[in-house]
């Protein structure tokens, strides 16, 4: 038994295991008065219906694929120009919608054989003319195979599309949701074990409170992994694994897609349905339910509880700041804990990009434009006698033309019309492991402030040094600055090691911070004007001399404090500094 006999038996077992829930959802729903109780049968062989059609579908492409697969797979093509061409084989007989283009011989030659039969062929091998027909098939024409199936359209949709509740696209929904419940699983499972760290860390500090806190944490958590254990056995039971090109859309992948993004959101929740709820005592009330909304693992919002799964007034403005998903879980507090009972995640990126998407949707529909696929599926508007309109008419908005005559008038299918300039995103997503809840979201991309044009140096992201408190000590201007190398103070001689010092902006004359207030000298850079005149003088200027020599070893300047650079040194270089 190869692979493909081995996935079409799986498939059989798992229709046959939907069929047996069908079964006894239906006879519970007889046995039992309960309102809730047969709500939530309906809901589960709602979904086995649609999980039932789903493995159909599969279970037909790995038959195509096996009966392609196979060398005796169909009846074998008819003679050209034979008696049994005409009456069954030919254009527009009883077969020529199933099969579509005549098949080509068996000798493998396409084309070579395809010139038809104007006559059986006479002696010397040429046609006596006048007998056959027409060539079956042009040149160029369909070169498939006449067993071989019609390549579907591929579907267009997005992550948002998948995680929605009555999604078509449930292949891809399945895909999608295993390899996102086991990147969950396994975070929830490294959270588990860090608090059961801290858990017998407070118990060996005797820390009741902290104990307390970390006990319940732990159990929530503990939930948390049953009910992802739970969804992704959902998951797994349904996945039939075959090559298919639905998973292969690179556009969900896009790295500008998945980039955190910064904005305002607005959310609204209505109502939950189909959840599990935790269960009560007999004859106790139905749990309190809220949902908590998460931005990044952070608590942003919380319902108030209530006990018939509808919410009116909770309408919540979030800010986010570098993001990338929303998390809203669903409690039941039954007892003293509250209990999780579902989740949905849903990624920034893709309500931003579903809000882009039903912004130029909504644009084509007041402008009277229709889609070329729902044209094609009769999607446009009916003239008279039956004909469609073009797809080309002018904007409802024009004087000439009639309430609902424009080619997108309607509705398009599961879009409503947006009439307005704010575009929201409302309908029903499925939660984890069961449920639906109904939601009402918009986000408002926050782009960076664009700078005005400026037609100077555009120095961007230029920083200004920060000015320094200046201190005036015998016509000196001290500031304080940090030195990175070896420098020598010029009022006691010692060395500066990589450290903050005062040094005078104007003569760089340099020294350590409890240095300066004891300088006598006077800053060079000052002329004789600027001298106090009432000011002692001292009563000895004996003029310095200097000559050239030869730095070879390690010597610094006396005024400056710089490290001397080795080799001959010109006198007017060291007069501007001593």
């Amino acid at each position: 038994m190869n692979d493909t006999d081995r996935a079409i038996d799986e498939v059989y077992r798992k229709i046959e295991r939907e069929k047996a829930l069908i079964n006894a959802a239906s006879h519970m729903r007889t046995s039992t008065n309960n309102a809730t109780v047969q709500a939530r049968v309906d809901s589960n062989i709602r979904d086995s219906r649609r999980n039932i059609g789903y493995l159909e579908e599969k279970l037909q492409e790995l038959q195509l694929r096996k009966i392609g697969r196979s060398d005796d797979g169909g009846p074998p093509p008819p003679a050209h120009g034979g008696p049994g061409y005409g009456a069954q084989g030919g254009r527009g007989g009883p077969q020529s919608g199933m099969y579509g283009p005549t098949p080509p011989p068996k000798d493998g030659q396409r084309y070579g054989n395809d010139r038809g039969d104007y006559g059986d062929p006479g002696p010397g091998g040429y046609s006596q003319g006048g007998t056959g027909m027409m060539p079956p098939r042009a040149p160029y024409g369909d070169p498939r195979q006449y067993n071989t199936p019609i390549p579907k359209a591929r579907p267009n949709f997005s992550k948002l599309d998948l995680i929605k509740y009555d999604t078509p696209y449930l292949g891809p929904k399945i895909q999608l949701m295993l390899s996102q419940l086991e990147f969950k699983l396994s975070v929830e499972k490294q959270y588990k074990a860090g608090i059961e760290k801290m858990v017998r860390l407070y118990q060996d500090e005797g820390d009741r409170k902290s104990r307390s806190d970390a006990e319940g944490r732990r159990i929530e958590s503990n939930q948390k992994v049953q009910l992802l254990k739970q969804a992704l056995k959902k998951y797994t039971d349904l996945h039939v694994d075959i090559d298919t090109a639905e998973g292969d859309d690179d556009s969900l992948n896009a790295p500008n897609m998945r980039k955190p993004l910064t904005g305002h959101l607005e959310m609204k929740i209505h109502a939950i349905k189909d959840v599990d709820h935790a269960s009560t005592s007999r004859f106790s009330r139905g749990p309190e339910t809220f949902i908590i909304v998460k931005v990044e693992d952070n608590v942003k919002a919380k319902t108030r509880a209530s006990r018939n799964d509808r919410w009116m007034e909770e309408h919540f403005n979030i800010d986010i700041d570098k993001a990338n998903e929303i998390e809203l879980t669903v409690y039941d507090k039954a007892g003293e804990r509250p209990i999780p009972i579902g989740f949905l995640w849903v990624r920034i990126s893709d309500i931003a990009e579903e809000m882009r998407r039903k912004k130029i949707e909504s644009e084509f529909q007041q402008q009277g434009w229709v889609s070329a696929d729902k044209m094609a599926n009769g999607g446009g508007s009916m003239g008279s006698g039956g004909k469609p309109m073009s797809d080309f008419q002018a904007p409802p908005t024009a004087p000439f033309m009639a309430p609902g005559d424009a080619a997108g008038a309607g509705t398009m299918s599961g879009i409503p019309q947006q009439t307005n300039s704010q575009v929201q995103i409302e309908t029903w997503f499925s939660l984890e492991p069961a449920g639906r809840i109904h939601l009402t979201m918009a986000f408002q991309k926050q782009t960076g402030a664009r700078r005005p044009m400026d037609l100077g140096l555009n120095r961007q992201g230029a920083v200004r040094q920060k000015k320094e408190d200046v201190i005036e000590k015998q016509g000196h201007k001290f500031v304080k600055q940090q030195f990175y190398n070896v420098m020598r103070c010029a009022l006691c001689g010692d060395y500066l090691k990589y450290s903050a010092g005062m040094q005078c902006m104007d003569c760089k004359y340099t020294c350590h911070t409890k240095c300066y207030p004891k300088v006598v000298t006077k800053c060079i850079s000052k002329a004789l004007s600027e001298v106090d005149p009432d000011e002692e003088k001292i009563n000895h200027r004996i003029p310095h001399r200097f000559e050239n020599f030869s730095n070879i070893g390690a010597n610094w300047c006396c005024h400056c404090g710089y490290l001397l650079p080795l080799g001959a040194i010109k006198p007017r270089s060291v007069l501007n500094a001593v």
